[in-house]
């Protein structure tokens, strides 16, 4: 016991190290690639100001005099606020002003408020001097990060709970901190507070703690909309309790009240989600027919006038299949090795576990009470007492002695979870949110740990893994913009130069030639040096074309 208490100090220790050194790493990357690469994206000088005319007096709302006098930390505000790009812009522009605009709506205001709340109490001192925008994506990243750190030590932990194996609990707290949505759990992206949430409401939910977890994972939907499947948990544990009480306890009087309680704990995690999409619907529908402001949009005439579903449809193109075209490959090359990984684990645990995963754990009720407490997810306090049929029976022989690590019943439950948000990334949402949608499920670190220090597959698999995870620290997606960025330099110098008439690739591919042997492109001649082949920038915009 003294070895293993010391072990697991150890590994606790080392998940807190490598956590704090990848999100260093990450924001050096970051600033490194801000600085030398200037990546084309202009998304950072989209600030126009707040349509209400009413300013908050914690804003500290400058004149152009005041701005001008600022001491040399308004240089660093400057730097900060050309850092905002993306999904940041808004989250930023939401906590300055608020949900001024329809689309506005399909970011939720958890993140958005707690990067005010920071601001205006730990911060304010720093917004006379920054700028209130810069403050706030400065509060953006300190939860982030912050955020992130304690993410990794929580699924550390709820890992080595639930599947009762430190060095699986460590390895896939380490792939967590290095996985390809790393660089948003730094950026101002809503990610990392989600992933607090969520893997603490699940340790919340392990140890029996159900309405602490109400509490977190409801936060959770308040920050993303997949944060509303948390209460398939409770009502996963409810079908197994119902199942066990009926067919083999036969105590039929608990039924009721157990159906009740998960029903009352799942409607009060997707609480924030759903009272978010009524504020919507009294800003963009009520109040305007009632002040005859504007015209009533299309979704308020709607049987349920959903909100958020008509934003992501209706700004972002989101829905069944609509991303199938050939243009969207690139972007779902580079989802893939997520989308792999998460299609590979639900694969090797069904091939493992058959009985176990499709009878969705109720092939164990009934049997022995250590493998029917873990398939249910119950805490010590509850486990069940199952009455057996017949003496001497269970419910599956292979299961008389529960199996740790990641063939554990007790993930069970998350495997379906993965499954659904897999089907749901790879046929409805954008792929490339893929990603970032998949990071936070953690049987997708308990399957490549799982393979990673497995003794047949550890070495070329494990190689494997980590390199696919760490060639996302730093996110593709920028190095398209930066080859974009000199795609359309080019492109805009030579029109300036009067050269009409010509095609853009003509333009381009005139100017621009790539360096021998390499997928590099430098201005030069009009012809490629002898030897020399077509490069990468070249083929990205044939494609594009």
């Amino acid at each position: 016991m003294a070895i293993g208490g010391i072990l697991k100090s150890k590994y606790r220790r080392t998940v807190i190290t490598v956590a704090v050194q990848s999100r260093l790493l990450v924001t050096a990357l970051f600033v490194l690639w801000r600085v030398l690469a200037s990546p084309y994206d202009t998304s950072a000088e989209l600030n126009q100001p707040c349509l209400s005319q009413k300013i908050p007096d914690w804003t500290y709302q400058e004149d152009e005099g005041v701005r001008a006098n600022r001491s040399s930390l308004g240089l660093l505000g400057q730097a900060i606020e050309k850092t905002i790009v993306w999904d940041g812009v808004y989250y930023v522009k939401i906590a300055e002003c608020g949900y001024e605009y329809e689309h506005y709506h399909a970011f939720l205001p958890i993140f958005p408020l707690a990067m005010r709340f920071v601001t205006r109490t730990f911060l304010s001192k720093l917004v006379p001097s920054l700028g209130l925008r810069a403050t706030l994506a400065l509060s953006g990243y300190l939860i982030n990060n912050l955020a992130f750190v304690f993410s990794a030590f929580c699924l550390f932990m709820l890992t080595e709970a639930l599947l009762e194996d430190g060095l699986l609990a460590l390895t896939a707290a380490a792939l967590f901190c290095f996985n390809p949505a790393s660089t948003f759990y730094s950026a101002i992206y809503s990610e990392s507070l989600f992933a607090l949430l969520s893997f603490t409401g699940i340790l919340c939910f392990l140890k029996g703690r159900k309405w602490w977890a109400v509490i977190l994972f409801g936060l959770s939907s308040g920050v993303r909309s997949n944060g509303v499947l948390h209460a398939g948990l409770f009502l996963y544990q409810a079908m197994h309790k119902v199942f066990n009480q009926t067919i083999y306890r036969r105590r039929f009087s608990q039924v009721v009240p157990t159906i009740l309680t998960a029903v009352l704990q799942s409607f009060a995690v997707a609480t924030p989600f759903v009272g978010f999409q009524f504020y919507g619907w009294l800003q963009m529908c009520y109040i305007p027919r009632v002040k005859l402001i504007s015209p009533a949009r299309p979704w308020c005439s709607a049987s349920v006038p959903y909100l958020y579903g008509f934003v992501q449809s209706h700004y972002w193109n989101v829905g069944f299949l609509r991303y199938f075209q050939l243009k969207q490959l690139p972007n779902f090359l580079l989802a893939s090795p997520m989308l792999v990984l998460s299609i590979c684990s639900i694969i090797a645990y069904g091939r493992q576990q058959p009985r176990l995963l499709f009878s969705l754990g109720l092939v164990v009720a009934g049997s022995s009470s250590p493998a029917q407490a873990k398939v249910a997810l119950l805490s010590d306090g509850e486990e069940v007492r199952a009455k057996i049929a017949r003496k001497g029976k269970t419910g599956d022989g292979s299961l008389e002695a529960p199996r740790k690590g990641f063939f554990s019943p007790a993930a069970v439950c998350f495997l379906i979870q993965l499954g659904f948000m897999t089907a749901v990334a790879m046929f409805v949402m954008h792929v490339q949110v893929a990603t970032r949608f998949l990071s936070v499920s953690p049987p997708v670190y308990w399957y490549g740990a799982h393979t990673m220090i497995s003794s047949k597959v550890r070495g070329r698999i494990g190689k494997l893994i980590w390199s696919s995870f760490l060639a996302y620290v730093k996110n593709p997606y920028q190095l398209l913009n930066a080859l974009e960025k000199r795609i359309y330099n080019a492109l805009w110098r030579e029109r300036e130069r009067g050269r009409n008439g010509v095609s853009d690739y003509g333009v381009l591919k005139a100017t621009l030639r790539p360096a021998a042997g390499s997928g590099t492109v430098e201005r030069g001649s009009e012809h490629p040096r002898k030897g020399g082949h077509e490069g990468s920038t070249l083929k990205v915009l044939k494609f594009l074309s």
